[in-house]
């Protein structure tokens, strides 16, 4: 227990930091701080409500005034809510949050207060349902989280971070409710599920509703299941699994003194064709990173009778599944080698392309004519399109030079990366790598005209938007959607968004 609430603590308190970082984004320039942190603590107490393992963590969000015991208990289980609406009640001394909760549609209200400089929840109420539009207008006008213009239409589902927090909201800002946690979610063709994948307690495939209700697990055994994807009729799951081959990364290393003996005794030393990280002087002499070579297969499961499949692509690498939404017979996926078609009914694969920089986050426009990716790109990720006869590649994101140029070099330092690239990292614990831009894991709208995409570009990641040939590049939720939700993108293949 004690090691339970050490972590909701810890948990709670990365939330808040992430909070500040949020607050000096020029984006968010039209609020002041006050109302960014008064809305995160009421936004932050409603999430320590759908996740039991966080319940220490409601001390640190609420006064000491305010007694819970009771209404928790009348809440019950807690599985999502969503924000309807959110404003000052009294300026800069009260902030009013109103949302509903689910299961049950049932509303509340929180109110949170400034206390020794810091905003915690200090009034609690739960009103007759239907009656919350009511209450707040008799007490103050409600303004709430302001539509985007712009953006599309749809929603938008999308993870905090592999296997952290899955939440789903409106294209244009609206409506964000944080539905479960979990890995790689994506949206059925209807709009109506998320299939998404969790490794703990074990690796176990599940649906639920994007209300957060009927949660329902398929299949569980395969180790580290991710990436489940839709088929274009909605009637089968595929997903990626590993099984076999050496999990981790080898980091070689020869003096010139084991260099000699080695020559003196006549033996050679063969540096393997995936070696990364080649190095030699005299000084330190050879050394190189060998990646791991751990090999990857897909599986899929029928809906409609539950059965299992194993995919014979004939290969060993098999990663980032994503299904043609205008083709129940069309499969795309990351090989070693590139970008591979898997057609259904032969079981056959054929390649996409040869580059095996074209990574995961793979994502098939709607009208099935291109897939988008996360290239990896000289040290950083960036993102790209091609048709799916493997012509016309196109890179859509790109760190202007004049950006690249400003940065300070000082405290940089050179190391090899999980994928083996000698790349350039900011000492002190900056975690953005080299000198340029990320822009990873796209996202078509409906209307294939859009994409969303995942970047550090201002320092922190966050959710932009940008035409479908790579024009129109902002953040997709200037309005404040998503203040006090932190974002990470760890370059494993990982789906951040998908959006129906």
């Amino acid at each position: 227990m004690k090691r339970l609430v050490t972590l909701s603590l810890a948990l709670a308190l990365g939330l808040v930091l992430s909070l500040l970082a949020t607050a000096g984004h020029p984006a968010q320039a039209q609020e002041d701080l006050d109302t960014i942190l008064a809305r995160a603590a009421a936004r932050s107490f409603l999430t320590t409500l759908t996740r039991p393992e966080l319940a220490s963590a409601l001390e640190f969000y609420t006064a000491d005034t305010l007694r819970t015991d009771n209404i928790l208990t009348e809440l019950g289980d807690v599985t999502s809510y969503q924000i309807t609406s959110a404003d000052w009640l009294k300026p800069n001394e009260t902030y009013q949050v109103e949302a509903t909760l689910q299961p049950g549609n049932r509303d509340i209200i929180v109110r949170t207060g400034k206390y020794d400089g810091r905003w915690q929840v200090d009034g609690l109420e739960l009103p007759a349902s239907g009656t919350v539009a009511q209450t707040a207008a008799a007490s103050a006008p409600v303004v709430g989280i302001q539509p985007v213009a712009g953006n599309g239409t749809g929603k938008l589902v999308f993870q905090t971070q592999s296997g952290g927090d899955i939440y789903v909201i409106n294209a244009d800002g609206t409506g964000l409710s944080r539905i479960t946690n979990g890995l790689d979610p994506q949206l059925s063709p209807d709009g109506s599920q998320i299939v998404f994948t969790r490794w703990d307690p074990q690796f176990e495939l599940f649906t639920i509703n994007v209300d957060g209700s009927n949660e329902r697990s398929w299949f569980a055994g395969k180790r580290q299941m991710k990436s489940p994807t839709w088929s274009a009729d909605g009637t089968k799951l595929v997903f990626s699994y590993q099984d076999g081959g050496r999990l981790e990364g080898d980091l070689k290393k020869y003096s010139l003194k084991a260099l000699a003996r080695k020559a003196k005794d006549g033996e050679t030393i063969r540096i393997p064709d995936n070696a990364r990280g080649v190095e030699f002087n005299n000084e330190d002499g050879l050394q190189y990173f060998i990646p791991p070579d751990a090999y990857w297969w897909l599986a899929q499961i029928d809906l409609q009778n539950e059965e299992y499949e194993d995919l014979a692509t004939g290969s060993r690498y098999n990663y980032a599944p994503s299904w043609d939404p205008t083709d129940p017979n069309k499969l795309f996926y990351r090989t070693d080698k590139g970008i591979g078609l898997y057609y259904a009914d032969s079981h056959t694969s054929y390649p996409v392309s040869y580059d095996d920089r074209d990574r995961g986050g793979l994502a098939v426009s709607p009208d099935g004519s291109k897939v988008a990716f996360t290239y990896y790109q000289d040290g950083n990720w960036e993102i790209h399109t091609i048709n799916l006869d493997g012509t016309n590649r196109q890179r859509l994101t790109e760190t202007p030079l004049a950006v690249v140029a400003n940065k300070n070099q000082a405290g940089n330092e050179v190391y090899i990366n999980e994928e083996g690239f000698r790349t350039m990292s900011r000492a002190h614990g900056d975690s953005q790598p080299n000198n340029n831009w990320n822009n990873a894991a796209p996202a078509w709208s409906p209307d294939g005209s859009q994409i969303a995409f995942v970047t550090d570009r201002t320092g922190q990641w966050e959710i932009w938007i940008m035409n479908a040939d790579g024009s129109n590049q902002h953040a997709m939720f200037p309005n404040g959607a998503l203040d006090g939700i932190a974002l990470n993108f760890a370059g494993v293949d990982e789906r951040m968004l998908s959006w129906r």
